[in-house]
């Protein structure tokens, strides 16, 4: 929205509020001179003086009437002390003297000077020098200045120089009366009472801007001044302590809660930061920090902030660092094995990670695809960005379009208030890894595709694009190329996926690598159980692990030590080899049987899934036909679940 057109015409609210203060002759030159500033400000003329003056002005500034005061003489002197505003007094220059006593000594030659004590300086010099016989005198309060008058008067003077009051007197008694303030002074002091009007103003819009900042904070903040005594408390501080902030100005901060006492960080200089006290039954957490200026230590400041906010704030920092920290745990050192396949697959992954190519990772569940993904990103050069991971079978199509793109205000009925980014934006400069891609809904499939040649993300209910700078790495269990044949998928976007590909291999295609990664994952797994003494696998376990095909691959190959870990903790160590071989068949019946260890590639594939659907069935039947405890069980989603027992069905 474009800001309004500024007007020509000046707001009235925001013209100075001026208060012209004089009676009798200084009142005329005021009401002669104020003409000359109209448009700049809206000025009262009062004709009042001292007490009368003070009063009206005082009850003025209090409904917010007035802004400054112009006024001469006594009558300004007087009302510097008595009024609230600022006063701008009419000074007397030396030159405008002369020019007055000029005009004077035309009239009469019998002249006399009035003024404040210390008023005129440099006249006694000026007047011996040119050896003009004028007579000075000074008064000090209205009844003196009366007397010095009509005491001139008794002197034979006929012309009396002076304030506005002193020609007001001396005109009442029969002499001539001399202003000795021009309309130029004059008209300069009422600039100088618009300036100040603007510079206040400008200072009061300063501090209640920053008066709106500290209502506006959770944080509590109180200042105080080099005395240690109250200058601001903010809204936050009353909520903490349960006290009210009316009449807190002035007090000391002690009195107030002798817990926050700022007396040492006056007296020192130094910051404390991050102190803990409990107040009003709320742990708080405390920083004080002391206000130097040129001039030295001018107070301090003190912040409260309630524990509980922090540890809101500390749980989203963690359940940010544990996704990013899940994210990029794993390196390509990390994949196991010294069989040829697992070399290859090292090979392959450190070559891609050279490149920001989109990658696309086959293999049966539980080969290790998403540790082979991380493992692309941490060697790549966006490895210090985020590395963001999605199961693209384990969301609704709804759910998914609304997680991958995000979503604008109001997109749709529950959506965030002010919208949620995607992850797309959310992996912005790193790595997004679209795990179980096949199982991605033909819709989505669609977006996708537009995403990976645009570059571009536009979220649910949006209206523009937003420009996205994501490396894609992509993994599935599925055949994408029969799947593209059979219609299920996107040829054009498989062929956007399929750019650098590698497939994982299978437990059954690395079998030097069963045994040495059985050890190393049992002796892990006793550890983070906390099981100790730890036992080495038996070679009947060995036989037993060996024998079998492992369709799970490593993510079953874990569960089951697992329980083997778990179940052997509480036996003699020295069990024989036909004890294991029955610990085995009741620990993990699917192995009792063994499988075939060499044949065709289908054949074991077969074997695969039929022991995988065996194993699921057993664990379901032990979890009452539960099946999200099965899957939590098994390490699989419901979908893979449902998946693997269709599939033998």
């Amino acid at each position: 929205m474009l800001p309004a057109s500024p007007s020509t015409e000046p707001d009235s609210a925001s013209l100075p509020r001026i208060w012209a203060i004089g009676m009798a002759r200084i009142s005329r030159s005021f009401a002669q001179i104020l003409p000359r500033f109209a448009g700049r400000g809206e000025f009262k003329l009062i004709e009042a003086g001292f007490e009368a003056a003070a009063n009206a002005i005082n009850q003025a500034a209090r409904q917010g009437q007035v802004d400054a005061v112009v006024a001469a003489g006594l009558n300004g002197a007087y009302l510097r002390r008595h009024v609230s505003v600022p006063v701008v007094q009419v000074k007397i220059i030396g030159f405008e003297v002369m020019n007055a006593l000029s005009t004077a000594r035309r009239i009469s030659p019998r002249v006399a000077l009035l003024g404040q004590a210390g008023q005129y300086p440099e006249l006694d010099t000026f007047l011996s020098t040119f050896s003009l016989d004028i007579p000075v005198r000074t008064y000090q309060d209205p009844d003196d200045a009366l007397a010095q008058v009509q005491a001139l008067k008794g002197e034979g003077i006929e012309v009396i120089v002076g304030s506005g009051l002193l020609v007001d007197y001396a005109e009442r008694i029969g002499l001539t009366g001399v202003l000795v303030y021009s309309p130029a002074t004059i008209g300069a002091c009422i600039e100088d009472a618009i300036e100040i009007t603007r510079l206040q103003r400008i200072e009061s819009g300063r501090r209640e801007y920053l008066n709106a900042v500290l209502s506006n904070l959770d944080e509590g903040v109180a200042a105080v001044d080099a005395s240690g005594r109250v200058q601001a408390l903010n809204p936050a501080v009353e909520r903490l302590l349960g006290i009210s902030a009316s009449g807190m100005a002035g007090r000391r901060l002690e009195e107030i809660s002798p817990a926050l006492s700022l007396d040492e960080v006056l007296r020192s200089g130094k910051r404390e930061a991050e102190s803990i006290h409990r107040l009003a039954g709320k742990m708080v957490v405390v920083n004080r920090i002391p206000l130097a200026t040129g001039a030295g230590l001018s107070g301090a400041v003190l912040t409260l902030q309630e524990a509980g906010a922090i540890h809101r704030a500390d749980r989203n920092l963690r359940t940010r660092a544990r996704m990013r920290a899940h994210a990029v745990r794993y390196t390509l050192d990390d994949l196991f094995g010294t069989a040829p396949p697992v070399e290859k697959v090292r090979m392959l992954g450190r070559r891609y990670a050279r490149v920001d190519s989109t990658v696309l990772i086959g293999g049966e569940s539980g080969t290790g695809k998403e540790v082979l993904a991380q493992g692309i990103h941490q060697a790549s050069a966006r490895h210090s960005f985020p590395f963001i991971a999605v199961n693209c079978a384990a969301f609704p199509e709804s759910l998914l379009e609304s997680e991958l793109f995000g979503y604008e205000d109001g997109a749709f009925s529950g959506a965030r208030r002010g919208g949620k980014p995607g992850l797309f934006e959310s992996a912005h400069n790193g790595t997004l890894f679209l795990d179980e891609v096949g199982d991605m809904p033909a819709a989505l499939q669609i977006r996708l595709l537009r995403v990976l040649q645009e570059r571009q993300v536009m979220p649910v209910g949006g209206s523009e694009a937003v420009p996205v700078n994501v490396r894609i790495i992509a993994a599935t269990h599925r055949d994408l190329a029969v799947m593209v044949a059979a219609g299920d998928f996107r040829q054009d976007l498989f062929f956007r996926l399929n750019i650098l590909r590698i497939d994982m291999p299978t437990l059954r295609e690395r079998r030097q690598d069963i045994w040495p990664l059985a050890q190393l994952l049992y002796l892990r797994i006793q550890e983070n159980l906390g099981l100790h003494p730890h036992r080495p696998l038996s070679p009947a376990a060995q036989a037993a692990l060996m024998a079998y095909a492992w369709p799970g691959n490593i993510r079953e190959l874990e569960n089951v030590l697992e329980r083997l870990a778990v179940y052997l903790v509480e036996m003699p160590a020295d069990l024989t080899d036909a004890q294991m071989r029955r610990v085995v068949g009741d620990v993990a019946p699917e192995l009792a049987g063994g499988a075939p260890a060499d044949g065709d590639a289908e054949s074991l594939a077969d074997t695969s899934r039929r022991h995988d659907a065996a194993h699921i069935r057993t664990v379901l039947a032990r979890c009452g036909g539960n099946r999200q405890e099965a899957c939590a069980i098994l390490g699989i989603s419901a979908t893979t679940l449902w998946r693997r027992l269709r599939e033998t069905r």
